[in-house]
C-alpha cells in the first residue's frame, strides 16, 4: 500500500520518538477493514515507538484511536485515511509525539478553557482538499486541551445514511451532537473563535484572547 520512498520519509520522521503510539483498531465486519489494517502495519512497520493492536470495541466501519504511552489522546479516524488524509494521520503521530508542532501557550491556554465534555466530529472526503486543514486544527486542539475533549474524523464514503440524515452537502463539515458548527475552509482562528462561542467551560478563569503563533505541519508537497 505504500511505496518504498514515503516508508523512507516516515522512517525518517519517527525515528527515536520520545513516547510509544498504539493504533488502536476496532474489530469490524466492513469490507475495507482489511485495507485499514494493512495500512496501520505499514506505518507501524517504520518505528520500533508505533505498534497496532485491537481493541475490544467492534465498530460497523473501519475505526481507530491514537494512544501515547497506552493513554488514549482522544483522536479518532473513522474510515481509512488514505489520499489527502495520510498527511492528517502522519501528522496526528508527529504531534502526539512532540516531533510536530503545537500552538503557542497563549493559544493553548484559550484551548484549556473549552469544556471538556466536548466530542467534535468532522465529515470528509478523502478526495478533499480543504479537509486536512480542519482534521488538523481540530487535532491540535484536542492535544492542546489534554483533558477529555474528543475529534473524529470520519470518511463520509463509509456512512452516507448518516450523512443523509444530517443532510451534509459538502465537506469538510463538522458536527457537535446534532448541530453542525463549521462547514468548508477555515483558519484555525475560526475554528477556535466558534468552540469559545459556545463550549467554554465556566469553571475556568477568563485568559486573554490574543490568537499568538499556531501552525500546522505538512508532509510532502
Amino acid at each position: 500500500m505504500l511505496d518504498s520512498a514515503i516508508k523512507n520519509q516516515l522512517m525518517g520522521l519517527f525515528q527515536s520518538l520520545p513516547h510509544k503510539i498504539d493504533l488502536a483498531i476496532d474489530p469490524s465486519d466492513h469490507d475495507k477493514q482489511s485495507e485499514l489494517l494493512e495500512m496501520l502495519e505499514e506505518v507501524a512497520s517504520t518505528s520500533e515507538f508505533i505498534s497496532v493492536k485491537m481493541s475490544d470495541n467492534k465498530a460497523p466501519t473501519p475505526r481507530f484511536t491514537l494512544l501515547k504511552d497506552g493513554v488514549e489522546t482522544g483522536i479518532t479516524f473513522q474510515g481509512v485515511p488514505g489520499g489527502h488524509e495520510f498527511t492528517s494521520f502522519i501528522v496526528a503521530l508527529l504531534n502526539i509525539s512532540g516531533k510536530g508542532k503545537l500552538p503557542d501557550e497563549g493559544i493553548q491556554a484559550r484551548i484549556k478553557r473549552l469544556d471538556p465534555k466536548l466530542e467534535i466530529r468532522t465529515y470528509v472526503s478523502l478526495s478533499c482538499e480543504n479537509c486536512p486543514d480542519i482534521v488538523q486544527a481540530f487535532n491540535q486542539i484536542v492535544l492542546s486541551h489534554g483533558g477529555g475533549i474528543r475529534h473524529t474524523m470520519i470518511d463520509g464514503g463509509h456512512v452516507p445514511e448518516e450523512l443523509q440524515a444530517l443532510n451534509i452537502q459538502g465537506v469538510p463539515s463538522v458536527w457537535v451532537g446534532d448541530e453542525m458548527i463549521h462547514s468548508g475552509r477555515g483558519t484555525f482562528a475560526e475554528l477556535l473563535s466558534k468552540l469559545e462561542s459556545k463550549y467554554v467551560d465556566q469553571n475556568q478563569s477568563a485568559v486573554e484572547t490574543n490568537l499568538g503563533h499556531f501552525g500546522v505541519a505538512v508532509l510532502g508537497g
